[in-house]
């Protein structure tokens, strides 16, 4: 069978890698001159390779595991304090780390089944912790994570599905060798002619026989199936000619798009601390090892989460107001050469940096993309519960699962 897959990010290139290797021909169109979505590696002038989108790999997100290990891209250990981070020169244990998760999300179970609906982060903190919640290193180090006003986003959403603690926290998060695009690049190279870059769509038709792709160029290209994984503000822009099953909309409903922006800067000192968390808004720093497993690169990352951030820092004008920030925070910081900042709420092809639930989000939401609309299948971070990588290449092994099933029938 032919298939379109629309987007080249992780969710789509497992779409197509998954389709492909089942026996169908994938023609893959991205709007972008390079494949990656929102994973993009950049070497820094100094030669450090720094991240302009998606970090993490947290131990037991094992969608992204199995893959990288089924096309031998390796991964090594960031050995960064994820979710441990300095917040005013203090460093919380694991024991208290725990605690405090645990009191925050029986609050939230409380809350819940007394009845009280549409429950924020911003509530549940509060509630658990009382005055001085926010100074607490859980609530700052989660609320710059949600990359979205607290008070706009679902507690039960995240407290009880975020992928760095599902399944337990593990504190050893990793990287792809050579810059997260990596994976990305291999299944490029895998897939080879199939992927064509610079095709942006416009929008999607489909019968009881097959679909047909909208090119912005006017050309159209016609196939069996189609699998759409672009960011969310793209697809509630495509002109759809059918319409999702109802509880697909309700989901994509349920969502809105958070801001995030990173910092990559090079340097030839700084001091010790390897994640920094600042203390009064939502953006940290850190420093990752090496690939030499002894020492650390000779360089910063830096991640600002949300509209608050975003305002504090001025990211809106450049990378100047964070930088000062930064060596406010780091006094020992020497910068060694230009840094480079990467604003996602401004890119064309994603208008933010990940998805966010809503208040209104409901549990039901989590499963409703496990089949597909016809023989369209929606893929992409926003249609399961993880916003991270794993969470883009589940979806991609979900929606070529879900064509799958449309295709044999």
């Amino acid at each position: 069978m032919n298939i379109v897959v629309i987007g080249a990010g992780l969710a789509g290139l497992t779409a197509a890698w998954e389709l492909s290797k089942s026996g169908h021909k994938c023609t893959v169109l991205e709007a972008r001159d390079r494949v990656g979505g929102r994973t993009w590696s950049e070497q820094l002038g100094n030669g450090e390779v720094t991240e302009r989108g998606g970090e993490y790999v947290f131990p037991s997100e094992h969608p992204i595991r199995k893959l990288a290990a089924e096309v031998g891209v390796p991964i090594m250990s960031h050995n960064v304090r994820y979710a441990r981070r300095t917040v005013n020169d203090h460093v919380i244990s694991f024991a208290e780390l725990g605690a405090t998760t645990e009191r925050v999300r029986d609050t939230l179970a409380r809350m819940l089944a007394d009845g009280e609906t549409q429950v924020s982060l911003e509530q549940a903190f509060a509630e658990a912790l009382g005055d001085g919640y926010r100074l607490d290193p859980v609530y700052r180090r989660t609320t710059t994570s949600a990359a979205a006003d607290p008070s706009r986003v679902n507690a039960e959403a995240v407290l009880l599905h975020e992928s760095s603690s599902a399944g337990g926290y593990i504190e050893d998060g990793g990287r792809f060798v050579g810059g997260n695009q990596a994976l990305s690049l291999e299944l490029a190279r895998r897939l080879g002619d199939q992927i064509r870059l610079e095709h942006p769509i416009t929008g999607i038709e489909q019968s009881a026989s097959g679909v047909q792709v909208h090119l912005s160029d006017g050309s159209r290209i016609s196939a069996d199936a189609a699998v759409v994984s672009v960011p969310l503000p793209i697809l509630r822009e495509l002109e759809l000619g059918f319409s999702l099953p109802e509880e697909q909309q309700r989901a994509l409903d349920h969502r809105f798009m958070g801001v995030a922006a990173k910092l990559g800067v090079p340097l030839s000192r700084v001091d010790s601390d390897p994640a920094l968390q600042n203390a009064e808004h939502t953006w940290w720093s850190w420093r990752s090892l090496s690939i030499d497993g002894e020492n650390r690169v000779n360089a910063l990352s830096s991640f600002a989460g949300g509209p608050f951030a975003f305002e504090a820092l001025g990211i809106a004008r450049g990378p100047e107001g964070w930088v000062r920030e930064l060596q406010g925070m780091r006094p020992q910081l020497e910068i060694d050469g230009d840094v480079l900042l990467t604003d996602w709420s401004v890119d064309p092809w994603t208008r933010g940096a990940y998805s966010a639930p809503a208040l209104d989000w409901a549990a039901e939401d989590a499963d409703v993309f496990t089949r597909a609309a016809g023989r369209v299948a929606i893929a992409g971070e926003h249609t399961g519960l993880a916003q991270s990588l794993s969470g883009a290449v589940a979806s991609g092994y979900r929606a070529a699962a879900a064509l799958d099933q449309v295709l044999s029938a």
